[in-house]
């Protein structure tokens, strides 16, 4: 009986891990680009997107910026809190420095005038390259 539960233990404990290391069927698409202060009203600024997927289509979007200064990020964050007013599906928070978004996959296709076969991780990836940014 023993060795019948510490198998069935050690079996959950491998299963956890593996859905903790492959997300549960959810992948995801992570791109990061600096922005130099020469090519931005809001000065310097870091990048990241987060782009979660289900199967092979887009999940949900999270979009970080990270700015040298919080009066900048404050900035940055009332322009898209503006936005948001007009997008459903668009969540702004602004802490400190950074600046996220929050985005639904039907915000981004809305205001992107995205079809749902733009939506792959394929098409995501070469979009993000072809804007600069480093896609892991």
């Amino acid at each position: 009986m023993k060795k019948l539960v510490k198998g069935s233990l050690l079996l959950m404990v491998v299963a956890i891990m593996l859905m903790a290391l492959t997300g549960c069927g959810k992948n995801k698409l992570v791109a990061t680009k600096s922005n130099s202060s020469e090519n931005s009203l809001l000065g310097a600024y870091d990048e990241k997107i987060e782009i979660t997927f289900k199967k092979d289509k887009a999940d949900k979007i999270v979009w970080t910026m990270e700015f040298e200064d919080e009066s900048k990020a404050k900035s940055a964050a009332g322009l898209y809190q503006m936005a948001s007013s007009e997008i459903e599906g668009l969540e702004v928070k602004q802490d400190g420095k950074k600046v996220v978004l929050n985005m639904s996959v039907d915000a981004y296709a809305k205001t992107a005038d995205m079809k749902d076969e733009d939506l792959t991780r394929d098409a995501f990836k070469k979009e993000l390259e072809d804007e600069g940014y480093t896609v892991k």
